[in-house]
């Protein structure tokens, strides 16, 4: 298996002015259609977002990077967006439903690295306004947003020292550094 898709496979923050097609959108969700599903269970909906009038809405209720004090500008905006959705009137398991989203998020994210796009999966984002701009069903939870586009910055992988894992930016803000723990810290 090529390791570097998975090096590819970042947070990307920041976009170009690149938009997606809504083809390419509906290729990321079939990807996560015949991806596992906890018991075949296959609740997760998706509602695609590829116009710029929609983006323009959303992107204000988002929230980035966490672990610092920063967020990208309207000018680096994604161009797409993927919603995740979970029925919240079924008696599951939520963890398992949580499972599948990130099945689901993975199969979306890989296949956009794919084609030349990159995204970041959203946790941090005003779930309420989201859900009525999209004109989500009352039954469903809007839980992740998934931000697409073409990077405009490069994110690298580097290795933790001393168990630092804060992920950290350059002056620029172009240049996105993820610590990972080495592989002897992670078996048992």
């Amino acid at each position: 298996m090529n390791s570097n898709i998975f090096l590819k496979n970042r947070s990307y923050r920041t976009f170009t002015n690149k938009t997606l097609s809504k083809n390419e959108l509906l290729k990321m969700i079939e990807n996560a259609r015949v991806s596992a599903s906890s018991r075949n269970n296959q609740s997760v909906r998706f509602a695609l977002v590829d116009s710029k009038d929609l983006c323009d809405k959303i992107f204000p209720l988002t929230r980035w990077a966490g672990s610092i004090p920063w967020n990208p500008t309207k000018e680096e905006a994604p161009h797409a967006y993927i919603a995740l959705c979970l029925p919240n009137d079924i008696p599951i398991n939520k963890c398992l439903l949580y499972f599948d989203m990130g099945v689901a998020s993975q199969s979306i994210l890989l296949t956009a690295v794919e084609m030349g796009y990159g995204g970041c999966i959203l946790g941090n984002f005003d779930k309420n306004s989201v859900h009525d701009l999209l004109n989500i069903p009352q039954n469903y939870d809007c839980e992740i947003l998934i931000a697409l586009g073409e990077p405009n910055e490069v994110s690298t992988v580097v290795d933790a020292v001393n168990g630092e894992i804060k992920y950290y930016r350059d002056e620029e803000n172009k240049h996105h550094y993820v610590p990972k723990l080495p592989l002897n810290e992670l078996i048992l």
